[in-house]
């Protein structure tokens, strides 16, 4: 597939991106490029854009393969889907599947055709949507929902040579001083009892609890840090969370977590993401 992200890639305008591709000596460089630059209506180095094709292709991959390897917010978004919580397993494996695809450069360029729905550019990073294909013969006989779609804000920073630009996901901020280990490490172990309980290898809250040797209402307090929404986890890494969200209010009950995203951001006090 020479142009994986034709037709789904926009600029913060909703512009579009055209492929295109110059010719130097015996080498074809490919591009993604403004329509307003190609018709020679646009600013060309304000607000025009022309991007390195491989460049873009191995970001967008990168970061959706990042989006299906994460696997507490596909759970999250299933519980806000028309998905049957029972599908849990099958949807987590194909999401790794297609993951497996992204990371192989072979396969990557037809993963990222049939997997990405759009990609938004935007100064502080891309919003890019998939759409996860799974359900089985039924769900594709048009019983059922065949695509469970996935939307995240992956932060990048963008750097510009003229009109072309350099992408880096994630940047390279540094932890903060004020980052709270201990809620960093009972983040790391709710992760650790959910996946014990989407694989199998626990068969419930109470069995975790026995092990670890915590009741199971300990565990059912602390599991629920695995469905943090994914900015949320990132601003807690960066020593961004609000002064009273720590591990000793999360421990005595102080603080309620609720599921929704929208409603963690604000019953926690966490700004919401632009």
């Amino acid at each position: 597939m020479s142009s994986p992200l034709a037709g789904k890639l926009f600029d913060e305008s909703g512009e579009g991106l055209t492929p295109s591709h110059a010719v130097k000596g015996k080498r074809r460089y490919r591009y993604y490029v403004s329509r307003s630059l190609m018709t020679g209506t646009s600013n060309q180095v304000e607000t025009g854009w022309r991007i390195p094709a491989a460049e873009i292709e191995r970001s967008v991959a990168s970061a959706a393969s990042m989006i299906l390897d994460e696997r507490t917010a596909i759970v999250a978004d299933i519980g806000q889907s028309d998905w049957d919580a029972t599908q849990i397993k099958s949807i987590l494996d194909a999401a790794s599947a297609w993951s497996r695809r992204l990371r192989s450069e072979a396969e990557a360029p037809e993963a990222l055709g049939l997997l990405v729905d759009r990609v938004e550019l935007r100064e502080d990073g891309i919003r890019l949507s998939v759409k996860l294909p799974v359900g089985s013969c039924e769900k594709l006989a048009g019983r059922g929902p065949t695509h469970l779609t996935l939307t995240r804000l992956i932060p990048m920073q963008m750097r510009r040579r003229g009109i072309e630009m350099k992408f880096v996901i994630g940047g390279n901020s540094q932890v903060s001083r004020r980052s709270d280990p201990a809620l960093l490490k009972l983040i790391a172990r709710a992760h650790c009892w959910f996946d014990d309980l989407a694989t199998g290898r626990s068969a419930s809250m109470v069995e975790i609890g026995k092990r670890e040797k915590v009741g199971k209402r300990y565990v059912s307090r602390i599991i629920r840090l695995a469905f943090l929404a994914p900015e949320i986890v990132e601003q807690i890494v960066n020593g961004c969370q609000p002064p009273d969200f720590t591990a000793e209010s999360l421990l005595k009950g102080r603080i309620e977590l609720p599921l929704a995203w929208d409603a963690q951001h604000r019953v926690l006090g966490f700004p919401y993401p632009a």
